[in-house]
């Protein structure tokens, strides 16, 4: 609010903070997956700058009735909430999600049940990441951060053995009881989490590690990954920065003009393109559709309707309708606007004619649609096309990343809040890119980048493996140069350009004394060469 007003004491300050808030607001607030973050701070900013108080005191007078509002609204919406909303869904904890995974590894045997597995994780997966990309758990490395990259660890083991059906071949019975007491561990565990100390814990994991019996394969793998889990316990690509800029340099020169501007009712100009900028090129478009259409139709209402108004109650009244109307209605539709326009022109009107308020609102709408279409289309586009392009060029690269926390690990201890956020982000990535692929049924090559993003999730799956591998010392020190020579290999052929001219030699060189290292980095390997069939297909 402070910065609102004082945008509005020179032109300088006008256009430098029209340049710096919003650019700060989108870099701080959005992402990607939350783009709309920056918008309630952002709109507070435009709305008060745009109509400022004349004094400090006015500004202090401001600053209190807006706190008062936003403790009404509080106050309401809770009471709202009591009284109409239906019981809330049990929010995700990591008991309830341990509770869960615990239920689905006892069910893993049965093969009917597939599809209800797929299902029931799907469900997790998608609800944990949410909450793990929207609460930052992994910025910080605190004991609770510790827990949450556990179960994000445990998940992936167990996603990575749901999508294979190779392991089904080695199950027998005594596989299947190894999994039936591991799913009873964990449900355990998550019955008594934060009551187990460390020590209680570590000791009944590591018991249960002794007692397994069972021979070499993926069925071991997973097993002994859970209980290891259970046992620590504890640029100018990037969306946000293209937005940013877009949104700064709209506002910019849309408040700029207005300031500028000797003409009554300016500050249409900035509002109009706050909701016309989108965080995506076709939302933006469409919005500029809508509003113009809704604009115009309710400059036709209005010219008809408020001759016909008996006076300034009736003006108020009908304002008052208007109003309720646009709040009831869904945003960037086309009759939205026909409500705003019409509470926008009724009140203008008070102090000036119909016909002039009229014009001038066709008028600064015509000046804030340019504004608008000349930012997307010369500056920064985000198109969604562009934005796929840029997230399937990011798996490659995490990819890429996440050797290099695995060659971390072969030098010292890596830090779980960095393996737990690049998991996280990988996950929300090729989500986004899943979404993108299924909603263009006429995407190029759609089926072959389909295919392309479950071999990326595959490899990652094995670099989540590795990384385990890596942290209970199963690289010897001999073998850790060895190693190091074959991430660089790796790193050099799959990004950024993939080549794999020398991935199947990299994979004959597999030397290593844990047969678990050696069937980790094989499988990792075969994928990565299997992406050069689609390589075609790869859109960077």
């Amino acid at each position: 609010m402070i910065c609102a007003y004082v945008s509005t004491l020179s032109l300088a300050s006008c256009l430098l903070l029209n340049l710096l808030i919003p650019f700060v607001l989108v870099f701080t607030q959005s992402s990607q997956f939350n783009p709309k973050g920056y918008f309630s701070y952002a709109m507070i900013f435009v709305f008060l700058s745009l109509m400022p108080p004349d004094h400090l005191g006015e500004l202090a007078v401001e600053i209190v009735v807006f706190f008062f509002c936003v403790g009404l609204l509080a106050v309401s919406i809770r009471f709202h909430t009591r009284l109409f909303s239906p019981p809330a869904s049990v929010p995700f904890t990591l008991e309830k999600g341990l509770s869960a995974l615990a239920d689905m590894v006892r069910l893993l045997p049965d093969e009917e049940r597939r599809p209800e597995l797929e299902q029931r994780f799907s469900k997790l997966e998608q609800e944990f990441h949410r909450q793990s990309y929207h609460q930052n758990f992994f910025r910080r490395q605190n004991p609770e951060n510790g827990r949450q990259d556990m179960f994000s660890t445990m998940m992936q083991r167990f996603s990575y053995l749901l999508t294979d059906n190779s392991w089904r071949n080695e199950l027998q019975e005594d596989q299947i009881r190894t999994l039936r007491e591991t799913a009873a561990l964990m449900e355990e565990t998550a019955k008594r989490l934060e009551f187990l100390s460390h020590k209680e814990l570590t000791e009944i994991c590591q018991k249960a590690l002794k007692r397994m019996t069972i021979e070499e394969g993926r069925i071991r793998i997973f097993c002994r990954s859970m209980l290891h889990q259970l046992r620590v316990r504890s640029s100018a690509e990037t969306f946000e920065m293209r937005f940013a800029m877009r949104l700064a340099l709209v506002m910019t020169v849309s408040s700029g003009l207005s300031y500028v501007l000797p003409f009554t009712r300016s500050y249409w100009i900035p509002l109009n393109a706050f909701f016309l900028l989108q965080p995506s090129y076709e939302d933006s478009s469409y919005r500029m559709k809508t509003r113009t259409i809704g604009t115009f139709l309710g400059c036709c209402v209005e010219f008809v309707v408020h001759p016909l108004l008996p006076g300034v109650t009736g003006q108020v009244l009908f304002s008052l309708v208007m109003i309720s109307l646009m709040y009831c209605s869904v945003p960037g539709t086309w009759y939205q606007p026909i409500f705003t326009t019409c509470y926008a022109l009724t009140m203008a009107s008070m102090t000036m004619r119909g016909t002039d308020a009229i014009l001038l609102r066709i008028l600064y709408l015509c000046a804030a649609v340019v504004i608008v279409f000349a930012a997307n289309r010369f500056f920064f586009p985000t198109r969604r096309e562009t934005q796929f392009k840029q997230n399937f060029k990011t798996l490659f690269r995490l990819n890429n990343s996440y050797w290099d926390i695995i060659r971390q690990g072969l030098e010292g201890e890596t830090n779980l809040s960095v393996s737990g956020e690049i998991l996280t982000h990988f996950h929300m990535i090729a989500q986004d890119c899943a979404r993108y692929l299924r909603e263009q049924k006429e995407e190029p090559c759609r089926e072959e980048r389909q295919a392309v993003l479950l071999k990326l999730w595959h490899m990652f799956a094995e670099l989540e493996q590795m990384h385990f591998l890596i942290r209970t010392k199963s690289v010897r020190p001999e073998e850790q140069k060895r190693l190091l020579h074959m991430i660089e290999a790796i790193q050099e052929e799959l990004y950024p350009v993939i080549s794999g001219e020398n991935l199947s030699v990299i994979r004959r060189e597999l030397q290593y004394q844990d047969p678990e290292v050696v069937y980790v980095l094989d499988q990792y390997l075969r994928h990565a060469e299997s992406l050069l069939a689609y390589q075609s297909c790869i859109p960077f």
